[in-house]
């Protein structure tokens, strides 16, 4: 018996004797257990709140200061702050799981419910038939792709499509946003070249527009409409304020810019987007 409490008090990391919470060695948590997503989320609030603030810090500044939190890490000011992409990796694991266990509806809106979809939590019903939904990748793959496994596709009913590509896509979407971050920061190269900034400025500028971005996305789910509409039109306000404060130039460049950047990006995630669900309705 006292083997046991013995064995069942030692640090799982270094092996010293820890009967508390915490080994006195090294510090580590010795709770055994596997964690759930609302025990992840606690424990990670919990893990950064307690070191000085920086939890709130960081958030503070990526939701209410649009690019300060770019050049506050590039100015060397980074105690204070959760790194780039620390910070984007915990947004997305709790987006994306809160997307996939309460079957939230993640997407950018630009009219009522339309609008770009990221994750959708329901089909869209067979009767719609607006300009978004006919121009979708999807839709798209079904009129102009003639092979065997797409006509198969084409053959299931809506909820059967819905289910079929909602369990598959689930697995990439978080992998594909990420692939979008460097995709990003290529294009804001390109769009800024004459500011002669590094690709790593680049990239540090987009983990964050994404990591505000996706956070604003989660916040929709919960908002009817017509709320959800304004942060969509938050999320361009942001971009364009960030793009301002980062990299400068007269609010005419800026908004030429921003616009051009967006432009590409959108471009940029539609090929994407359609290639990824090609490649899975061919699975």
């Amino acid at each position: 018996m006292t083997d046991k409490l013995i064995g069942d008090a030692l640090c799982p990391n270094c092996g010293v004797l820890a009967p508390g919470k915490f080994c006195p060695e090294c510090g580590q948590s010795t709770a055994r257990q596997m964690h759930t997503v609302p025990e992840f989320v606690r424990e990670f609030i919990r893990h950064y709140a307690s070191r000085d603030g920086v939890l709130w810090q960081t958030l503070a500044k990526l939701l209410f200061a649009p690019g300060v939190l770019t050049l506050e890490y590039l100015a060397g000011k980074r105690t204070g702050y959760l790194r780039p992409l620390q910070l984007y990796l915990a947004v997305s694991v709790v987006v994306f799981a809160a997307t996939q266990i309460y079957g939230l509806d993640l997407s950018l809106r630009l009219i009522g419910e339309h609008g770009i979809h990221l994750v959708r939590g329901t089909p869209l019903p067979v009767a719609d038939d607006n300009i978004a939904s006919r121009f979708s990748p999807l839709q798209l793959i079904l009129d102009h792709i003639d092979i065997a496994k797409v006509r198969h596709f084409a053959s299931l009913s809506n909820e059967e499509r819905f289910n079929f590509l909602r369990a598959r896509r689930l697995q990439y979407i978080s992998s594909f946003i990420l692939l979008m971050v460097p995709v990003f920061a290529l294009i804001m190269k390109a769009c800024y070249r004459s500011h002669r900034r590094r690709y790593a400025e680049h990239l540090i500028f987009g983990l964050h527009i994404h990591s505000f971005a996706l956070l604003i996305l989660l916040a929709q789910t919960l908002l009817p409409a017509v709320l959800g509409n304004l942060l969509s039109l938050w999320i361009l306000g942001y971009l364009f304020t960030s793009l301002k404060r980062v990299y400068g130039g007269s609010r005419a460049a800026v908004l030429g810019r921003g616009a051009l950047v967006a432009m590409l990006y959108w471009t940029s995630y539609f090929a994407g987007n359609f290639l990824l669900i090609l490649a899975l309705v061919q699975w």
